[in-house]
């Protein structure tokens, strides 16, 4: 990826970033850019004086780390904090790596301000093997999972006063639609209606709960997974899915796509509804000089544990995220999910 195209992108996103956002004086709310329905990353400031980071914000993992000048692989070409440039900045110089689905990152731990915190743990980078987080709008990553003991941003926010509820909400809009956030110490009532199903989850964990369907009379464990772009499912059954939907890789015809089915998850005992319009992604492009439309699902499979406490395990990506909106109780350890507003549908 040539820096030219990265400087491109973030100029796209200091235009996003002035779209007006829903405010109040209990709240703290970070406007998230929608990076093609892939990823959502939000601007945060690192140090002081502050230097400015975008950070995909992932409810399925624990721990904040942004690039650094001790970083010394592909992803050095992006904005790289440099501790020795903050006053605020001290370490004891522990290492620490942690592995992801699509890669792993060595670090060593400090505590600095980020943005209105004052004193969070955060790890800077000094190795990232593989190309992912080396790709264009990628600093750092900033890790919001249920795991206490790891001294969160939402842990550090309750001890300094700056939220009253361990709570934090996110709304994720389509495709270039701009609005996309996430609300730390309550929610946004402009992106939901109705009341918030609520689900239970395990201490200690990434957002665990069990859920049922017609494959999972027994239950299934799932992850709520911000930082996943897909709706992941075990191996044994995507192709399951791919066959219930009747959907033909390459379908041409968009009106086709209003046929399929609605998929229905029972959790809790909400009935929560997954129509064809949010599972089924739309690409365009030019091959040659004709224009194409291409549709595929956005269904995958597993890649790591097959079962968890003996359930089959699924995460809970974007694609299930974008029909809802999601609210992360971490007080009361449990997750919610309410039915969008039509404003936020749009």
């Amino acid at each position: 990826v040539k820096w030219e195209e990265i400087m491109k992108e973030r100029g796209l996103m200091k235009e996003l970033l002035k779209y007006s956002q829903y405010s109040s004086n209990q709240l703290n709310t970070e406007d998230l850019i929608n990076q093609k329905n892939l990823a959502y990353f939000g601007k945060i400031g690192v140090g002081t004086p502050p230097q400015y980071f975008y950070v995909h914000f992932d409810t399925g993992s624990s721990t904040l780390w942004v690039n650094s000048v001790y970083c010394k692989s592909s992803a050095s070409q992006h904005p790289l904090f440099n501790p020795h440039k903050s006053h605020t900045y001290h370490t004891h110089n522990k290492p620490f790596s942690v592995h992801y689905g699509t890669g792993s990152v060595t670090r060593v731990y400090g505590y600095d301000t980020i943005t209105v915190i004052k004193h969070q743990k955060i790890g800077l980078s000094k190795n990232e093997p593989g190309s992912h987080f080396a790709k264009p709008l990628h600093d750092g990553l900033m890790g919001l999972a249920f795991m206490p003991d790891d001294d969160t941003i939402v842990d550090t926010m309750i001890k300094e006063g700056l939220i009253e509820e361990s709570v934090f909400a996110f709304y994720l809009s389509r495709d270039d639609q701009k609005g996309s956030e996430v609300v730390f110490g309550g929610t946004n009532p402009s992106h939901y209606q109705g009341q918030i199903n609520w689900v239970p989850a395990q201490r200690n964990s990434h957002c665990k709960h069990v859920m049922g369907f017609n494959w999972c009379k027994s239950g299934c464990t799932a992850i709520v997974d911000t930082g996943t772009s897909m709706l992941e499912c075990p191996p044994h059954y995507v192709a399951s899915l791919h066959e219930i939907t009747h959907f033909k890789k390459g379908l041409q015809v968009l009106s086709a796509v209003s046929v399929l089915p609605t998929l229905t998850f029972i959790m809790n005992g909400a009935h929560l509804h997954l129509p064809p319009s949010a599972y089924v992604l739309q690409v365009s492009g030019r091959k040659r000089l004709m224009m194409f439309t291409s549709f595929f699902t956005g269904f995958s499979q597993v890649n790591t544990f097959f079962h968890i406490d003996g359930h089959p395990y699924w995460i809970l990506g974007d694609v299930f995220l974008r029909q809802f909106y999601s609210v992360f109780d971490q007080g009361r350890a449990r997750v919610g999910f309410a039915t969008l507003t039509t404003f936020s549908q749009r």
